[in-house]
């Protein structure tokens, strides 16, 4: 009878005391009520990022020395402040200094030289902002004893595709009116030498100015003031 009591004794115990009575080993390398410990991930180092930004910044720093040095064989020249026409006398005024780089395909003036060059002539027509060469000054007064000055206002049909360059010979030629037939004979030129060249402008016209002998500066302002009249360039070669 005994063992029936302990049996049923036994069989209404409540959960977990063989656990608590040491029937029932506990969970080994757990505590109870505790959450289990992660181990955190392992990083990877990206090598190729790192080698990549260390590129990057000898290069930055390769073009921070190359631009010290090519600000550094800069030179002082000689530039033009304003427009000057070809003929006029240089005033200081007209002239300034620039900071370029050394070049030697560039022949500027020396910022050194400027004094120098107060009191001569533009030997052709001088834009404001480029650089002043010796070939563009010149002690010659123009237009020189004997010759005049005259400006030919042409289209570019009228004129040579070839740009016109100082000193240049050309012929100036009398033509027929628009749809007008050639001349049978022919036509009256007037010889000139080129002094500068102007334009086009917004109507499409360009004057170039050119010296001929005093005794045909009027007559050719004339037939200039017709329009009827085309320039021919001729040999460079001296």
């Amino acid at each position: 009878m005994t063992v029936n009591a302990t049996t049923r004794a036994d069989r209404h115990a409540r959960p977990g005391s063989e656990q608590a009575a040491g029937l029932v080993p506990p969970a080994s390398g757990r505590r109870a009520g505790r959450p289990p410990v992660v181990a955190p991930p392992r990083t990877r180092r990206r090598t190729g990022v790192l080698a990549a930004g260390v590129s990057l910044v000898a290069l930055g720093s390769l073009a921070a020395a190359l631009l010290m040095q090519r600000v550094g064989d800069t030179v002082p020249v000689v530039a033009v402040a304003r427009d000057v026409a070809a003929g006029e006398v240089l005033e200081r005024t007209d002239l300034a200094v620039a900071d370029v780089n050394s070049d030697p395909a560039l022949s500027p003036v020396p910022a050194s030289k400027l004094d120098s060059l107060v009191g001569r002539r533009a030997a052709v027509a001088l834009p404001a902002g480029s650089l002043l060469t010796e070939q563009a000054v010149t002690d010659v007064v123009l237009p020189p004893t004997g010759r005049s000055m005259v400006g030919v206002a042409l289209t570019l049909a009228q004129l040579p595709a070839e740009l016109l360059r100082a000193g240049d010979k050309v012929r100036i030629v009398d033509t027929p009116a628009a749809q007008g037939e050639p001349p049978a004979t022919t036509p009256a030129t007037i010889a000139g030498e080129v002094v500068s060249s102007v334009g086009p402008d917004e109507t499409g016209l360009s004057v170039v100015n050119v010296t001929v002998p005093v005794n045909q500066a009027a007559d050719l302002a004339a037939r200039v003031a017709t329009g009827r009249v085309a320039l021919i360039l001729d040999s460079r070669e001296r």
